[in-house]
């Protein structure tokens, strides 16, 4: 097993579309699985507005993403972790970037964005959508 760079740790994390939200709740562990999309300095994703994950970063925004890839047999695996702290976007331009992040990421029409972005910034949409700091980074692999 090695330990991978930040470098092939940003690069596993323009590999992969889902990974794991990780947040607490009344003092437990709490995940979800959702996409996101990074850029040099932040993760980007969301989870439903008011929904439980929203909940409880609103309360304590410390949080993990964890993703991995993996052969069926596991002989070759990639996983990283960020632990950071995760901010619920409301400004409409860190709504913006958001979305345009995630959705070329997702290869999803450029069309849709402003009307996203007005929808969530009116508390109008099913998102909430978060910047994670890209920070803590860490990081494993087979030997490739």
């Amino acid at each position: 097993m090695k330990t991978l760079s930040e470098k092939e740790i940003k690069e596993l994390m323009e590999d992969i579309i889902w990974g794991t939200l990780i947040a607490i709740d009344k003092g437990q562990p709490y995940a979800i699985e959702t996409s996101f999309a990074t850029d040099n300095n932040y993760l980007y994703t969301g989870s439903k507005f008011g929904g439980r994950m929203n909940r409880c970063i609103a309360k304590n925004p410390a949080v993990s993403f964890k993703i991995c890839d993996s052969t069926k047999d596991a002989k070759m695996f990639r996983a990283a972790i960020i632990e950071s702290e995760a901010t619920i976007l409301t400004e409409r331009d860190a709504v913006l970037h958001c979305l345009r992040a995630i959705y070329q990421k997702l290869g999803l029409p450029a069309s849709r964005i402003e009307a996203r972005a007005d929808r969530n910034i009116a508390k109008k949409d099913s998102l909430s959508l978060y910047r994670i700091p890209l920070k803590n980074l860490g990081g494993v692999a087979s030997g490739r």
